[in-house]
């Protein structure tokens, strides 16, 4: 079995999903050079406009805590975090196995 990483799980609502995806498209490069970021899938619900999930796989926990609380000061995230109307789920996850 690989390391395990920890998966961030994001579920939120959004008032404009087309600017929500443009701007997360742009969140998306700025996190790529946070220290322990693994990778980003940017999830949309097929049968609600204003559902989005994020799934962001991190190297460990501190570097997840450290990015999210960089999140809430990088300018870079302003126009993502806008469209979010609410957030049903926001949690770390300790990756159990993987195939």
């Amino acid at each position: 079995m690989t390391q395990p990483t920890i998966l961030e799980i994001a579920v939120c609502t959004v008032t404009d999903r087309p600017a929500a995806e443009q701007a997360r498209r742009a969140a998306m490069q700025a996190v790529r050079s946070f220290p322990g970021f693994v990778s980003w899938r940017a999830l949309t619900a097929p049968d609600r406009q204003d559902l989005i999930a994020d799934l962001v796989e991190w190297t460990d926990k501190p570097s997840a805590d450290a990015a999210a609380a960089r999140v809430q000061a990088d300018p870079a995230f302003a126009p993502y975090m806008a469209t979010i109307a609410s957030v049903s789920l926001m949690q770390h996850f300790v990756t159990a196995e993987a195939i």
